[in-house]
């Protein structure tokens, strides 16, 4: 429940609000590399952990630097996560959706860590890859939380408490969060092995030759529909509901508009030759479009506990 206190609360400084702002944005780079790493093929293009080909510098192969940046990105993501963490814990530790999120975040890279580790070492069933990029979208939604959460505690230092499901509009992005999450976590345990469907992408609509035939690529096309009208319809009551929160509409707009690219991508690399950069731009766009619904989901959360505190 958010309410407006007279006591004394830390105050979120400027440099504080950036560097988890610096954290999110690594945290979305890493997530895009992971898909680039996906796409290309180039899980193998270090063999070893951590060094590549047993030095620090990777040879010049296309296959080897991807990989290697996916690892130079990962370093720094968790690098300003730490710090993020220290931050928040030391200066801000009255504020818990400022610093827990962020703790947590630690913890659940670190397992994203071994788990890469692990893949490039021994490879991962499809279940415990489907485990590693679920945890890394959390990463992600924890930071960005923290973000946003930091920058209105920094607009407004009374602020106290945390998010509220009790208005439909924010009951409504919960759910295409969570369903989103799904969409995009499945692709994993649908996949053939090598097909494009384990990388981070929306469902292409059709069923690819070496993926798993049957009802689970019934079941993850289901989820996607039911996604894209959750996705539809929180843009249009967006619109419609909160018309006095600028900063959401221009977010849901965000949302509507990464949205239509993803399936306009899905739909046009079935009918023309596929390029690697329109794989990265899938790829990018799918990891922006989950990243905007968490912000959505954490505006909306905050708009509803800031107007049930003012109505108490």
């Amino acid at each position: 429940m958010l309410s407006h206190s007279a006591s004394t609360k830390p105050v979120i400084s400027r440099r504080h609000c950036y560097l988890l702002l610096a954290s999110s944005v690594m945290t979305y780079l890493l997530i895009v590399m992971g898909g680039v790493v996906c796409v290309t093929g180039s899980g193998g293009g270090c063999p070893d952990w951590p060094g590549c080909y047993g030095n620090i510098i990777p040879p010049m192969q296309t296959a080897s630097l991807i990989e290697f940046l996916h690892r130079l990105v990962a370093g720094l993501a968790f690098a300003l996560i730490i710090g993020a963490a220290i931050v928040s814990w030391r200066k801000s530790s009255a504020i818990r959706w400022v610093s827990w999120p962020t703790m947590l975040a630690v913890v659940l890279l670190l397992v994203v860590s071994a788990f890469g580790a692990a893949a490039v070492l021994h490879g991962l069933p499809p279940g415990l890859a489907a485990i590693d990029l679920g945890l890394a979208l959390i990463v992600l939604a924890l930071v960005l939380t923290a973000t946003v959460m930091a920058f209105a505690h920094r607009a407004d230092p009374s602020l106290v408490g945390g998010l509220s499901d009790r208005h439909a509009f924010a009951r409504l992005t919960f759910w295409t969060l969570g369903a989103i999450y799904l969409v995009l976590v499945s692709g994993v345990l649908v996949a053939g092995k090598g097909s494009l469907t384990r990388c981070l992408g929306w469902p292409m609509w059709r069923e690819l030759a070496m993926d798993l035939p049957g009802w689970p690529q019934a079941v993850r096309r289901l989820l996607a529909v039911m996604a894209s009208l959750l996705i539809v319809v929180a843009v249009v009551q967006a619109w419609r509901t909160q018309r006095r929160h600028k900063g959401i509409l221009v977010v849901a707009t965000a949302l509507g508009f990464l949205f239509l690219v993803e399936i306009t991508l899905g739909a046009l690399m079935l009918v023309v030759d596929v390029t690697i950069f329109m794989l990265v731009i899938y790829v990018a766009t799918a990891a922006a479009l989950w990243a905007m619904m968490v912000v959505l989901a954490v505006m909306a959360g905050l708009a509803s506990a800031s107007s049930l505190a003012d109505s108490a």
